[in-house]
């Protein structure tokens, strides 16, 4: 098995380990929006907890 430079393929996209991911913010927006709805809803269920 040859090695694949870490370089090697499309300009947006880069290899890590064996996978390869796209670059943008697109996914970082994604996930802060994920993160702060996991974040609110954990802040209501401590708020809201019966006595």
């Amino acid at each position: 098995m040859h090695p694949v430079p870490i370089d090697e393929g499309a300009k947006d996209r880069r290899r890590i380990g064996p996978f390869w991911i796209e670059e943008g913010l697109g996914l970082v927006y994604a996930g802060a929006a994920i993160l702060a709805a996991v974040t609110l809803l954990y802040i209501l269920a401590v708020v809201l907890r019966p006595a």
